[in-house]
């Protein structure tokens, strides 16, 4: 991107902004100004895509997200106004809301919209239905007697606490991942990433033990 090109972006950006804060109340010509400012910073192609490379398939849903909730920011309750054209650009603005609020916000929101795997997703071809104990007793069974000590050893480094056994059961119990997080002082996503890769390694022994 050249200078002249930026420079007329950021200026064009301003210009915008600015012209949306003439405006106390949310009258048609306000709406106008907002639409065209959201069209400017979209078609920009200058929002920043925050922790790329991470959470990978469900990246583009979160970040998605974010972003429907940032635009949808901008049109609410003069928000428009907390930007200040004398403290620097539009798009700096954007982007700190972006990457500091609203991709933080979506995560947690995306990862629990999404069909997780989780215990009782397992399948059973084979279970009928008049077992006494249902394939997720029998999964949490397994976990907590963990008969070869692997659940209990497989944690996040430097978290020896934080075993997939110990997550399984908090889990199991109903605990939310925000309350796990607090616990342990370990963030959601790097919680949420490391059940579901221990859920994919320990498939074939829960197979194994459970006859599925």
């Amino acid at each position: 991107m050249s200078n002249d090109w930026r420079r007329q972006l950021d200026e064009q950006l301003k210009d915008l902004a600015i012209a949306a804060q003439q405006y106390t109340h949310l009258t048609k010509e306000k709406r106008i100004a907002l639409t065209r400012l959201i069209n400017a910073i979209w078609q920009s192609g200058k929002l920043v895509r925050p922790y790329k490379g991470q959470f990978q398939l469900l990246y583009q849903d979160i970040y998605d997200e974010a972003v429907q909730n940032l635009f949808f920011y901008l049109c609410q309750d003069n928000n428009i106004n907390k930007y200040d054209p004398e403290r620097g650009e539009v798009m700096t603005w954007i982007n700190m809301l972006l990457t500091k609020r609203f991709f933080p916000e979506a995560i947690p929101r995306i990862i629990s919209k999404e069909n997780e795997i989780n215990l009782e997703n397992f399948h059973l071809e084979n279970l009928h239905s008049s077992q006494p104990m249902s394939l997720f007793e029998q999964v949490r069974e397994c976990i907590e007697t963990d008969p070869e000590l692997i659940f209990c050893q497989e944690h996040i480094k430097g978290h020896p606490e934080a075993n997939f056994q110990a997550i399984a059961k908090r889990r199991c119990s109903g605990i939310s991942w925000k309350e796990i997080s607090a616990e342990w002082g370990i963030g959601i996503t790097s919680l949420h990433s490391f059940y579901q890769r221990c859920l994919k390694k320990f498939a074939t022994k829960f197979h194994e033990y459970l006859y599925i």
